[in-house]
């Protein structure tokens, strides 16, 4: 119990400290709906469209494998396993091509929001909005940063 009320202290005085080193509590928060970015903006629409062409040649590549393997009379399960692999490898390129779409949209974020001189930008879709009133919308200048 005692390490409860000593831990729930520590925050306490933690949180008062962090509340008075950032001007007593006024922190401007900005807000962007990436749903609209991924949508509008063209640097991460190309990246899309990059990833859609890259994904239909791994596909096409694989099929193309595939018969040749089912003309050799292959196992059914060497088959499942290089089933499996294009899987895997159609997952590493999604997973790059979204690590370069993040880094993209992190990236023109961060700029705005020393431009803007805002403390905090927070993700805002229309299905979960986090921010109902006030903040600052800069996915505008998001979509615009990303031309």
């Amino acid at each position: 119990m005692k390490q409860k009320k000593k831990r729930a202290a520590l925050l306490s005085v933690a949180f008062a400290a962090m509340m008075l080193a950032a001007g007593c509590g006024s922190a401007e928060i900005g807000y962007v709906d990436p749903t609209r970015v991924e949508k509008e903006a063209p640097a991460i629409m190309s990246i899309d469209a990059e990833m859609k062409t890259k994904m239909e040649e791994v596909q096409k590549q694989a099929e193309d494998d595939f018969k040749a393997k089912q003309a050799q009379n292959v196992s059914p399960d060497e088959l499942q396993k290089m089933q499996q692999q294009v899987m895997g490898q159609m997952q590493q390129t999604a997973n790059i091509y979204n690590q370069q779409k993040t880094i993209k949209m992190q990236t023109a974020i961060g700029e705005i929001a020393r431009t803007k001189k805002i403390d905090a930008v927070v993700y805002n879709v229309e299905e979960q909005k986090l921010v109902h009133l006030g903040g600052t919308d800069i996915t505008d200048d998001v979509i615009k940063a990303l031309q």
